[in-house]
């Protein structure tokens, strides 16, 4: 549960609470489908992950979570020119999709993930994200777009590594292929207690709503 202030046209100030995890089904009924789907996405990610892209964010997540607990939105042209990850890297993306445009790549690869988000309907944003054994994001949250759209991010872990994703004071384990969804404007940070890397589709869907900002 989310708890912030808001003050009213009177000036008075009252407290608003809006809940954190969300069941997928009240955003989209193809979203909880994905479940159903995965063990498809999970054969063709086997098959061709060593031909994906990854890119290397580490020094992002040094330089605004790690010193703002603020996520700042990674722009289309900077996944371009981002170093390639490393096997080493502690925090790397492999881009799908940008403001609905693909990250041709790695869309090849993986083309029937990327048939499946555009039959979702929901490539805003879209990618596999990369956390090394025994790594964390630190505690952050991401500011919605504006003051009346909601950003619920979206994350489907693809391997079986001991992961927890903490969103205020609520936390949860992440199950392989099970999917997860949460207000990311929230406080939240995620913890690879593993011996393996932690990797999950990772995908944004917007809302009309209260945003905040």
């Amino acid at each position: 549960m989310v708890r912030y202030w808001r003050r009213n046209s009177r000036g008075h100030i009252s407290q608003v609470s809006t809940l954190v995890f969300v069941n997928p089904s009240t955003l989209s009924p193809r979203l909880v489908q994905i479940q159903s789907l995965y063990p498809v996405l999970k054969k063709e990610w086997d098959r061709f992950n060593c031909d994906i892209e990854w890119k290397d964010f580490t020094s992002y997540q040094e330089k605004t979570i790690k010193h703002s607990n603020q996520g700042h939105e990674i722009l289309y042209d900077e996944y371009f020119n981002a170093s390639t990850a490393l096997p080493t890297s502690q925090w790397s993306i492999a881009p799908l999709y940008y403001n609905d445009i693909p990250y041709t790549r790695n869309v090849e690869v993986l083309p029937k993930l990327s048939k499946t988000m555009r039959w979702l309907g929901e490539t805003q944003y879209v990618g596999m994200a990369r956390l090394k054994d025994n790594a964390s994001l630190g505690w952050h949250y991401d500011p919605d777009p504006n003051p009346s759209t909601v950003r619920y991010r979206c994350q489907v872990p693809f391997d079986c590594t001991i992961s927890i994703l903490s969103v205020e004071s609520e936390n949860r384990p992440q199950a392989e292929g099970k999917l997860l969804v949460f207000r990311s404007s929230a406080m939240h940070m995620v913890v690879n207690q593993g011996k393996n890397d932690r990797i999950s589709l990772v995908f944004d869907v917007f809302r009309e709503g209260k945003g905040r900002m």
